[in-house]
């Protein structure tokens, strides 16, 4: 066999092998470039929700961040209450509340300037959150049960302190809202003169 019929034949050769040599080549392709599995329905319901907590957790410690909760609360009594009595004022300011894990949150609460760190549960009804105490010992101040829920910028529940307890509800002035207070505050309205009516 001479040199140009060896070299002919040793490129049809390898001519007819490229066929299988592609086969080969894609059937060692690795496993992980498989095109991955679409998410089921479940699944999908499942990353939508969690996604939707995530964002609601974070616009509530956004909220009561730097805020002040101002509102009144009642006291519960089985003797008639003048009503002027009934309501009494109620004043709470929060350094930071962050969530530390699941449903435990950290609330720094300052009392009296001092800031409290204040470890607690707080349970989610849809969209709602509600801070929830059972037989919580806070130091130097007693054991307290609540209910009190937060929705928009206002706050409502119940409160339990030993043998008394009622109800609390009121306002949230957020870090935003005392900053613009602030900025630009408002005047108070002097009420018009009151004159003696005339008789004829």
């Amino acid at each position: 066999m001479n040199r140009r019929t060896m070299l002919s034949t040793v490129l049809v050769m390898s001519f007819a092998t490229l066929p299988l040599r592609a086969q080969d080549g894609d059937s060692s392709k690795p496993a992980d470039e498989a095109k991955p599995a679409q998410p089921t329905a479940t699944e999908l319901a499942s990353q939508q929700a969690a996604a939707a907590r995530e964002t609601a957790e974070a616009a509530f410690s956004k909220l009561l961040t730097g805020a002040t909760l101002v509102g009144n609360f009642t006291t519960d009594s089985d003797q008639p209450v003048d009503p002027a009595k009934l309501l009494r004022p109620d004043r709470y300011e929060l350094a930071t509340v962050n969530k530390i894990k699941g449903d435990v949150w950290l609330f720094v609460y300052v009392h009296k300037g001092v800031p409290l760190p204040l470890t607690m549960k707080v349970l989610w009804a849809g969209k709602t959150p509600v801070l929830t105490l059972d037989e919580f010992t806070i130091a130097g101040m007693g054991t307290y049960s609540a209910r009190l829920m937060f929705h928009g910028n206002r706050y409502a529940g119940t409160w339990q302190h030993g043998k008394a307890g009622g109800l609390m509800f009121g306002k949230i002035e957020t870090a935003e809202f005392k900053k613009e207070r602030l900025a630009n505050p408002t005047r108070k309205a002097i009420p018009p003169k009151q004159t003696e009516p005339e008789v004829k």
